[in-house]
């Protein structure tokens, strides 16, 4: 962990809908080195588990997205290249077991009750 605030659930699902958006994405190959930086980012604040750097970067991320106007003499655009779109895909497989470990947390104390031992009586 970091010292950061912990990933939470509109965190998560923000990050995973920017990274499911980026693989239809058609960019210029300077922007797409832009997305591979910011994706190392959110990578990292994944494995730290840094809530607030992943809010930040994947703020990053929608804002480096494509434009709707193209300007006049602008080089063309690409695809993502395959180990953007790889990276993306395993981020959003990451974060997917993240939440589920969340809910299994969550179910395993709430099964513990308050003061509980475990087996549904109060201790005492």
């Amino acid at each position: 962990m970091s010292g950061g605030a912990p990933i939470d659930g509109e965190s998560r699902d923000d990050a995973v809908d920017v990274l499911k958006d980026l693989i239809e994405w058609e960019l210029a190959p300077q922007r797409w080195e832009q997305v591979d930086s910011i994706v190392d980012s959110l990578a990292d604040a994944v494995a730290r588990g840094d809530g607030d750097a992943l809010r930040e970067a994947t703020a990053e991320l929608e804002l480096t997205g494509p434009v709707r106007i193209t300007r006049i003499g602008a080089k063309s655009v690409i695809p993502v290249p395959e180990e953007t779109r790889d990276r993306a895909n395993h981020l959003v497989h990451a974060l997917g077991r993240q939440q589920e470990r969340q809910q299994q947390e969550r179910a395993d104390a709430s099964s513990d009750g308050p003061g509980g031992d475990g087996d549904g009586t109060s201790a005492g």
